[in-house]
Parts: structure tokens; sequence; C-alpha cells
């Protein structure tokens, strides 16, 4: 290889390389930045290309062993073809560099590891982080994308775009957490003071000091309760999000089979958003706290069992959607475009649409979420774009979203089956563990019905139906 050659090349793993780490830090784009790492790298080494050499290294070592054995026996014509194929495998492993072998890796084998947005309220604690860890990774996406403006020039306004989000983006302690600061440090001084009591022997002023502990100890008890939890105003929840379809997105919707579709407005339950998840009910007692005052504001008509615990389920746990953005149920009204199919029998045999056959699927029965997210990744820009001629930037190719399927289920007879529906999203367990989001098994609460699957899960009942949305949806602190 030139040196040429090889700068150009060592230039282009280095812009790949800031597009993966810029998809863990602005996850709401995490799929446009791989579309663009993908396509960059095929210019290097296409997938076909990284995935023989990753599949031929991997049996390598069988290879060499069955030409040990060729040459112990004698068997001078297997022992040629033996060492042709060992030299053709090395050959091909040595042209990748194993700098470009990780590179592709990453952009061909890990579409599936949903990222946590570090920067939606509240989740910097999966991170454990501070606010001086945020702020430095907020500065590191800043320069990525400086630097990406520069040395890849086709993409610019778009890095562009999300620099100024960046530099928009405030970054504090919420104040729960300074209350915390403050009290671990109270508590720490009176240990101190009670240490150096015991020390001098002076245990009338041990005893005033150990009061004074057990005093503070049931004061962070009830504060840990209630703390950030005594809002009760609505929140503003902004304009709807209108849009409107061009006929020639509409005619090749059609084709697709996805179908425009509007959501009814659920406004009503915007009373409910301030008791929305945040890190304290991490803790038991905070999150019955809110579980209580939950049940006293919803209105009687909203009391269903089946909707009044998907209602508590949704807010006072942690979800993210396919982007890794905190996941909020949308209570505007929106344009999105849907597979209103009719909900089938558990294992009937469907047609292969336009859209699956786009996304390189057989069949929307007994998909992992992992399956359905690698090929949303690959092929779902390009399908909006070509297909659809909508702006990858302001849409998204999804599973359908829970809060979608239930606003939009009971008029097209939804719920109605036994058998689950792949919902966008996942719930965030101890730990940073993600389970995939479905539901709508009329056994379970219909339409209002929600569980947890691993990622990897697959079931011949559970059902994949894909949505267009309107990426605003996912957006939390973006202003872009």
């Amino acid at each position: 290889m030139s040196q040429t050659s090889s700068a150009r090349q060592e230039g282009g793993l280095q812009v790949i390389s800031r597009l993966v780490e810029l998809s863990k830090l602005d996850t709401l784009y995490r799929d446009l930045y791989f579309q663009r790492a993908r396509e960059l790298m095929s210019t290097m080494l296409s997938q076909a290309a990284y995935t023989n050499i990753k599949e031929n290294a991997a049996a390598l070592g069988l290879i060499e062993r069955q030409l040990r054995a060729a040459v112990e026996r004698g068997d001078w014509k297997r022992t040629g073809e033996l060492t042709a194929r060992v030299r053709r495998i090395r050959d091909a492993a040595a042209s990748a560099s194993n700098q470009t072998m990780e590179m592709a890796g990453a952009v061909y084998d890990r579409l599936a590891d949903i990222p946590i947005d570090p920067f939606s309220s509240g989740f910097h604690i999966f991170f454990k982080g501070t606010t001086e860890m945020l702020q430095q990774w907020r500065q590191q996406a800043i320069a990525m994308l400086t630097a990406l403006e520069s040395s890849d020039t086709p993409k610019r306004d778009f890095y562009a775009q999300r620099r100024a989000d960046f530099h928009a983006l405030q970054i504090s302690l919420q104040p729960e957490q300074k209350a915390t600061t403050a009290a671990t440090a109270g508590v720490a001084d009176l240990r101190q003071e009670a240490l150096s009591a015991l020390d001098t022997g002076d245990l009338s002023q041990l005893d005033r000091v150990i009061q004074r502990l057990m005093q503070k100890s049931e004061e962070k008890e009830e504060k840990q309760a209630t703390a950030s939890l005594s809002i009760t105003e609505a929140t503003e929840l902004g304009d709807d999000l209108l849009f409107s379809f061009s006929e020639a997105t509409m005619t090749a919707a059609a084709r697709l089979g996805l179908a425009p579709a509007r959501t009814q407005s659920r406004r009503r339950f915007a009373h409910l958003i301030p008791y929305g998840w945040q890190p304290l009910y991490l803790q038991s007692e905070s999150k019955k706290w809110a579980q209580g005052r939950l049940a006293h504001l919803m209105h009687a008509s909203d009391n269903g069992d089946h909707v009044s615990d998907a209602i508590e389920f949704y807010l006072l746990n942690p979800f993210i959607t396919s982007c890794g953005t905190h996941y909020k149920v949308c209570l505007l009204v929106e344009d999105l475009l849907v597979e209103d199919f009719n909900e089938p029998e558990p294992r009937a045999a469907m047609p292969r649409t336009e859209l699956l056959a786009a996304l390189g699927l057989e069949s929307r029965w007994g998909l992992s979420r992992m399956e359905i997210e690698n090929t949303l990744l690959q092929h779902g820009p390009r399908i909006l774009r070509e297909e659809l001629q909508l702006d990858p930037e302001a849409f998204r190719l999804v599973a359908i979203p829970p809060d979608i399927y239930t606003n939009l289920g009971p008029e097209r007879g939804w719920g109605q089956q036994q058998m689950w529906t792949h919902f966008d999203g996942y719930w965030v367990r101890e730990g940073g563990k993600l389970h995939a989001l479905a539901g709508g098994d009329t056994r379970f609460g219909g339409t209002h019905d929600v569980v947890s699957l691993d990622p990897a899960y697959t079931s011949a009942t559970v059902l994949a139906r894909f949505a267009v949305v309107q990426r605003r949806r996912m957006r939390t602190w973006h202003q872009g």
C-alpha cells in the first residue's frame, strides 16, 4: 500500500472511530452515525469481506490441524490443498490491519448494543456519573463533532447542528443530588466527632453526637421518600407533532404496507408527568410515596386495573427508546406511518410485504429484538431516504412504540389475540441491563399489556409491527 493510500485509510479509520464514539454520547442520532460509519468502512473493507476474514480466521486452527494430519499420513494432494487454503486465509488477514478489523467489528457486528443516553435527565445514575464527568463527555462530543466538520465534509451541516445542540446543553447536579451530598457530608462530620469523643473518653459528648446522628438518619429517610416529589402542576407539553406527508411519500408508503395515522391527544394525563421516573425511585420508599400520590391523582375513569397498572409502570420505572434516550409516553397528537394490518392469529402465515423485503426479513414472527435492531439500523435510514423520500434526521423507522400501540390499537382491533407485539424501547434494570418491551396479549390487558423480554429472546408468538415516527418524540435535552 502506498504512503498516500495508507494515510487516506488511517484518516478514514479515525473518522469512523469518532462516529462510533459519538454514537454513545449523541444516542438520538446513533443510527445516522452508524450509517455513515458503514458507508466509509465499506470503501476499505466490505461487510462480506470482513465476515469472510473473521470466519476463516476462526476456522484456521482446525485447518492447520487437518494439514498436520495430512502430512503425517503422507496425503500430499490433501496437504497441497490445505496449504493453499491456509496461505489464502493468512494473506487475507494480513491485508486488513488489526485496527481495520476492530473498526469493522464495531460498525458491522455491534449494532444492537443500545447505549443509554448519559445526558437524559437522571440517567447519569446508571453510569455513576457526576457533573464533572458529564461536562467532560459534553466537551468530548463537541470536539469530535468539530473535527468531523472538517474531516467529513459531506455531512458538515449535520455535524454543525449537533455541535450547536451540545453547546446549548446545560449540565448541573439535580437538587436531590446536592441535598444528598450535603447530608452525607454532615453525617461524616458527626461520625468524626463521635470518634473524637470516644478517643478522649467523653461519653456524655458521645451520647449527644449519637442522638444527633440518629435524628439525622430519621430525617434522611423522610427526605428521601419525599424529596422533589411534591410537584403537582401539569407540565407544559408544547405543540402537537403534526406533519403532512407528500403525495410521493404516501404512494411509496402504500407500496411498503404503511398507512398514515394520527394519534388522539392524551393531554389530560399531563398532571401526572411530574411524578415520572427519577433516580430517587431506585429507593423503595420514594417509589412507594410516588405510587401513592399517583393513585390519588388518577381519575376514577382511568383507574381500571390494566390502565392504572400501565400508567404506574411507565411513570415509575426508567425506560429508554431504541435511540437510547429517556422514553416517556407521548401525550400529544402526532402524525406517523404505521403497518396497520389486522392482528393475526398466533403463528398465522402472513404475506411478506415490500417493507419486510426492504428490511431483509423473511417473516415478522419469531424475531429477537437484537435481530430487529440490527436490521433497522442497517436499512432504516436508507428506506426513509430512498423509498419514502423522508429525511432520516427528522424521522426514524422503529418497532411500534408502546404508547402508539395503546393509542391506535382499540379502533383497529389490536390486543385481541394471545400473542405479543414487539414495542420500541427498553426497561433499564439494575446495573443498566436492558429488557426489551413487548405487549398486547389479550389475557393480560390487551392494548395496555406490557412485558419485558431479554433482547435475545425469540418466540413464534411474538410479532414485529413497524412504524415511521418523528424523531422529535424521542428527544429529551436536544434542540435541533
